[in-house]
């Protein structure tokens, strides 16, 4: 049987998930297969060449989309987030590492049927960073890819090892093989800070303060952010998000110095969140009633990273800082959903 070429994006159905099909589909004649737990929004089925519900797990379910497509390119999306993951650690683990080891492997066994390397992308997480706490937390600052990486999360225990997964994949998995050059997989990773979505309601993440105060003054329901006010942790909107991916992917490989960056926008406090949102929603009733264990996490993440590796080796500059996230996406989008 003729393997029909396509890229595969999992976690279809996830905030980024929908984000990025949207994109690719603008940018690319290559067909689009899209996998993810449950059945895909009907509004991005007609995105997509075949849409499957199914598990990252399903080892039977992989087989036959390895059987069927050459893939140029994997988007590995699915995951089970944070807060999630806390109370559910083995299946954290199982879906977060077990899951991205098959998807590896499917790359693996991709590039040397296509005779190249695959291209794999992994979205990593600032969750990969384990700070002893809030007065070293504030002492720091902005900290660099190879700093602090001790994770307090089973999440952020998840992403930093699918993260050295990738790199032996990319660099040292059969080196000794006459072929070992295009059996290889070409990993890219981006450890993303919280993303804030104004169409996607927010799914389980630890930084999901930011985006869950502004839908729910947006829909006029009253919400208690489960951080403190000076809570500070860097933030980026969905479509900057979505632009970093295809710019990491679109760049050519001898300009790539490392496998995983990170990647930023801004930092503010959640009571500063707090003071833009009422700026547009004045009668937005926003409290503060703080949960320990979540807060304990983002205690333990970077108050900001440095993103100079991205933007000195592609050239990232986020289109939307803090007033232009509000002004020209978020404050529009939320209104027009709403």
């Amino acid at each position: 049987m003729i393997r029909r070429p396509g890229i595969l994006i999992t976690g279809t159905n996830g905030e980024i998930g929908h984000g990025l099909i949207s994109a690719l589909a603008r940018q690319t004649d290559e067909h689009l297969i899209g996998l993810d737990i449950e059945e895909l929004d009907p509004a991005f089925k007609e995105y997509l060449w075949e849409s499957v519900a199914g598990n990252i797990l399903d080892r039977t379910i992989l087989d036959r989309l390895n059987s069927q497509y050459e893939f140029s390119a994997i988007y590995h999306l699915a995951a089970l987030l944070s807060t999630r993951a806390e109370f559910s650690p083995a299946t954290a683990h199982q879906v977060n590492v077990d899951g991205t080891l098959n998807l590896l492997t499917m790359a693996v066994d991709q590039a040397r049927t296509r005779g190249q390397p695959v291209k794999f992308f992994f979205p990593s997480s600032i969750a990969v960073y384990g700070l002893a706490g809030l007065e070293e937390k504030n002492r720091i600052g902005a900290i660099s890819e190879e700093q602090y990486l001790f994770p307090r999360t089973m999440y952020g225990c998840n992403k930093l090892y699918c993260e050295m997964l990738g790199t032996y994949y990319a660099r040292h998995y059969q080196q000794l093989t006459a072929e070992a050059g295009t059996t290889r997989v070409d990993f890219r990773a981006l450890r993303f800070p919280g993303l804030i979505s104004a169409v996607t309601a927010p799914s389980g993440g630890t930084s999901d303060y930011a985006p869950e105060m502004l839908h729910a003054a947006a829909r006029g329901s009253p919400y208690d952010c489960f951080v403190r006010e000076d809570t500070t942790m860097p933030f980026m909107t969905m479509p900057d998000a979505i632009r970093g991916i295809l710019k990491l992917m679109e760049a050519p490989r001898q300009s790539i110095t490392r496998l995983v960056y990170n990647i930023r926008a801004f930092n503010p406090s959640a009571a500063r969140l707090r003071e833009r949102v009422l700026a547009d929603f004045p009668k937005a009733r926003i409290g503060f009633a703080v949960d320990q264990a979540r807060q304990a996490m983002v205690d333990s993440w970077p108050s900001d990273v440095d993103g100079t590796a991205a933007h000195n080796d592609w050239d990232w500059q986020p289109q939307h800082d803090f007033e232009a996230a509000f002004a020209e996406y978020l404050i529009p989008g939320i209104r027009e959903q709403y």
